[in-house]
């Protein structure tokens, strides 16, 4: 019997992703914005979150993963302990691995991503951060405010809000 494997996507080295002047409509610029975005996590709509290309971890808030009702029993351990914008340290509370859906059908991409979950108030919801916009393919542009990857049918996009 065949091993089960997750899915495979041709090569898209002949997918150009770019970026023009029709990517800032509906923008003010010149901005200075985070970039902000709406994602589905586990199929559940999370709110905002924080687009962060600085960092190596991806984060979900407690309050979050309890909306979620994902079950604090698919949790699994981790040792960690990761550095806020203060320099402070954060616990860990758990790690999770979930499907993560960027785009519109049908140019939209699902893709699987470690979240450390944590305790703290935060303003976002969720922080996706290098190792997701890498699996994923994506091209990040802050002035735009967006994302564009590649999928099967062409080139997806992700919009940020203000």
């Amino acid at each position: 019997m065949p091993s089960k494997r997750a899915q495979t996507y041709p090569p898209q080295e002949d997918k150009v992703i770019s970026f023009s002047s029709e990517d800032y409509k509906g923008l003010q610029v010149p901005h200075d914005d985070a970039l902000v975005i709406r994602l589905i996590i586990s199929n559940y709509d999370v709110g905002k979150i924080l687009v962060d290309t600085g960092s190596s971890v991806n984060v979900l808030y407690l309050g979050t993963f309890e909306e979620m009702k994902l079950g604090e029993g698919r949790l699994g351990p981790a040792e960690y302990l990761i550095y806020g914008f203060s320099g402070a340290s954060v616990q860990v509370n758990g790690k999770i691995d979930l499907p993560v859906t960027f785009g519109m059908y049908p140019l939209q991409k699902t893709i699987m991503a470690t979240f450390l979950v944590v305790d703290i108030p935060f303003t976002y919801s969720t922080i996706i951060r290098r190792p997701v916009l890498r699996d994923l393919g994506a091209a990040v542009s802050t002035p735009h405010l967006k994302i564009k990857f590649p999928t099967r049918t062409g080139i997806g996009e992700v919009a940020g809000s203000r």
